[in-house]
């Protein structure tokens, strides 16, 4: 197929940024402990560059959004990741197009005492706080940083189109349940994954 004539892109994602203007600290939070500012824009553009090759798809950054500031749980200092996810849907309405929230601020959901991201079917969430190498006492790394949020946006994203976690160490699809499992895995599927993956973009479902 001559290059001029190539069928648009299957899969449409929106990257949608959640995040507060710079000094903007939601009532009850503590200074510093889970900052809702901007995700920086360098990173946001380059996980649009990284999905559009690993995903073959349409990607559009749209205008930061302020997260919903009734699901800041003022006593955590952290923001409930199912309420933020829900959101997405009223932000992101067009059809075939799923939503990728990206907030700065950290996250839980119930159960768990937090969590790098959440998804369901057709939307999808992550939260670049706890994955900076400084978090983690770990030296400043862009290199590392931008692994790692593309690694955990390719892992919610796979659950937004309906993949399961995989056991496979190796595969992005496999639960993190800390930094070091992000890491090792990277953001690459497995080979049953990425034919499961193929096979839901190409049917819709």
């Amino acid at each position: 197929m001559a290059p001029g004539n190539r069928e648009p892109a299957r899969l449409r994602i929106a990257l949608v940024p959640l995040g507060e203007p710079a000094g903007h600290q939601p009532e009850g939070e503590p200074t510093g402990r889970s900052p809702g500012g901007e995700v920086d824009s360098a990173i946001l553009s380059a996980l649009r560059d990284d999905l559009a090759g690993i995903f073959a798809a349409g990607i559009e950054l749209y205008p930061s959004v302020p997260p919903g500031q009734k699901h800041f749980v003022k006593e955590r200092g952290q923001y409930l990741a199912d309420g933020l996810l829900e959101d997405l849907s009223a932000i992101v309405s067009e059809p075939g197009t799923i939503p990728l929230g990206i907030t700065a601020a950290d996250l839980f959901s119930p159960g768990m005492n937090f969590v790098f991201g959440i998804a369901n079917r057709g939307r999808a969430l992550i939260s670049v706080f706890r994955l900076r190498p400084e978090f983690h006492g770990e030296a400043t790394s862009p290199v590392a940083f931008r692994r790692r949020v593309l690694t955990e946006a390719v892992h919610e994203l796979g659950h937004a189109l309906g993949l399961a976690h995989c056991e496979y160490p190796g595969c992005v699809m496999y639960f993190s349940n800390w930094i070091g499992d992000t890491d090792r895995k990277g953001p690459g599927f497995c080979y049953r994954c990425a034919r499961a993956l193929e096979r839901r973009i190409a049917t819709g479902g």
